[in-house]
């Protein structure tokens, strides 16, 4: 028995140890399956990255091309501001309540060059994640608006300038058509531009720009006192009480009330009508941007007279240089986002070099890769850039400052109250000068 009893407790004990052995297996296995079940759900678990912008047909392209060659891991979702439903102004201020609200999903968004500043506080810093050779790859004239306080905060997308489009079916109806033609394509003086109009009958409708109490009044106010001064800002800063200030100004209120080249109308104007306005009053010279006849392909305005549409230099002062307004559109990146590696990938993506002529062809923005302008297939395709080249060569940034926007709001209130006779211009200056001097005095959170 008590032999019995000793090999009893013998085979107990090895049982024991065999079930305590098979539950032990059992539980790892069990560990191990669902570690790997979460390993792999992990893995392949589709990122959304939420990008806000105007989505245009090159952004559908890319973005689908992207979410094809990407589908097991990143999905891009656009959030879109279309053009006829949100105006600049709008836009920005959505994108800045988003924001202060810790992004509300967003992840990556495109702005104004000119809002770079104002959202530099919520975004992610880009210098560690662009080596130097993909720097060098972009343009200067694009990067030049992409830093803050010496510090990389965005990159830039496509980049358009102000220019001038005229009808060629128009003026190819004037006597000295090509002698006209000719001077407006190689950097025309206002001096002669204005002489022109006074030899034709084409009272009014000579010249559009949109001149409501918005940003592109004050581009084209820009593009004139800038052509006087390039280093207007960095002498005078946001004093507006000076010669050249006052000559540009001036010239704004003058197209209409003294040369009767542009209608009182396009006080009213902002891009969308303004360029309406053109196409349906025959006018001759419009102020715009290189995107336009990319932009309104969709809208109900007269293709046939679309047709007959050409670009050139905006006109300079004798006295100054050529000069236009630089635009387009630079990426930053959520300082919330959870997904900021992604968001990287896909905004290299973006400044491809196929990315970039895509922009190009379906939207009509510059591209802001270097090369693209040097690149012999490229000027085969497309000849005109050797014209942009030189375009761009004349470009000029709005000041970069942290409240530009907040104070080219100030400018633009009083610029069109000159522009309507509602003031004089040297009122306008004067009280732009002093609310701007008064904002500086209230502190900013």
């Amino acid at each position: 028995m008590i032999e019995y009893s000793g090999e009893n407790r013998l085979m107990r004990g090895k049982l024991k140890q065999f079930w305590g052995f098979l539950i032990l297996l059992l539980v790892t296995v069990i560990y191990l399956i669902v570690f790997f079940t979460d390993f792999f759900a992990e893995k392949s678990e589709v990122k959304e990255i939420y990008f806000a912008d105007r989505v245009t047909a090159a952004h559908k392209i890319l973005i689908e091309k992207y979410n094809r060659e990407n589908s097991n891991n990143v999905k891009v979702v656009p959030i879109d501001f279309p053009n006829f439903d949100f105006s600049t102004n709008e836009r920005k201020e959505l994108l800045a309540r988003s924001l202060r609200g810790r992004g509300d999903g967003i992840d990556l968004f495109a702005v104004d060059l000119i809002w770079v500043s104002r959202f530099a506080k919520w975004c992610e810093p880009l210098s560690k994640y662009f080596a130097n050779n993909e720097m060098e790859r972009i343009l200067n004239s694009a990067l030049e608006s992409c830093y803050f306080e010496g510090e990389l905060v965005a990159v830039p997308l496509d980049l358009v300038q102000g220019i001038m489009y005229y009808r060629t079916d128009i003026l190819d109806s004037l006597p000295n058509a090509d002698q006209i033609k000719a001077k407006i394509e190689n950097n025309i003086t206002w001096e002669e531009f204005l002489k022109i109009n006074t030899e034709i009958d084409k009272k009014d409708n000579f010249y559009i720009y949109p001149a409501a109490d918005y940003e592109g009044l004050i581009c084209s106010f820009m593009e004139l006192v800038l052509s006087l001064k390039p280093d207007y800002f960095e002498e005078n800063g946001f004093n507006m009480n000076t010669p050249e200030a006052k000559k540009s100004l001036k010239l704004l209120v003058d197209l209409i009330h003294r040369y009767n080249a542009t209608p009182q109308i396009v006080s009213e104007f902002t891009e969308i009508p303004s360029y309406e306005y053109f196409i349906e009053n025959d006018g001759l010279f419009i102020r715009g941007w290189p995107s336009y006849d990319k932009d309104f392909e969709q809208t109900p305005f007269e293709s046939k007279k679309e047709s007959y549409l050409r670009k050139a230099p905006i006109p300079h002062f004798k006295d100054g240089k050529p000069a236009s307004v630089f635009g387009g559109w630079n990426l930053m990146v959520s300082r919330f986002s959870d997904k900021k590696e992604e968001v990287i990938d896909f905004i290299k993506f973006l400044l491809s070099d196929e990315s970039q002529e895509l922009f190009y062809k379906e939207a009509g923005y510059y591209p802001v890769i270097e090369k693209f302008y040097t690149d012999e297939n490229n000027l085969q395709k497309y000849p005109e850039l050797i014209g942009v080249r030189k375009l761009i060569a004349s470009g000029v940034h709005r000041p970069a400052h942290v409240e530009y926007t907040r104070y080219s709001e100030i400018m633009s209130r009083y610029f069109e109250s000159a522009i309507r006779k509602e003031i004089t211009v040297e009122e306008a200056l004067i009280k732009s000068t002093n609310a701007i001097q008064l904002d500086q005095l209230i502190p900013k959170d």
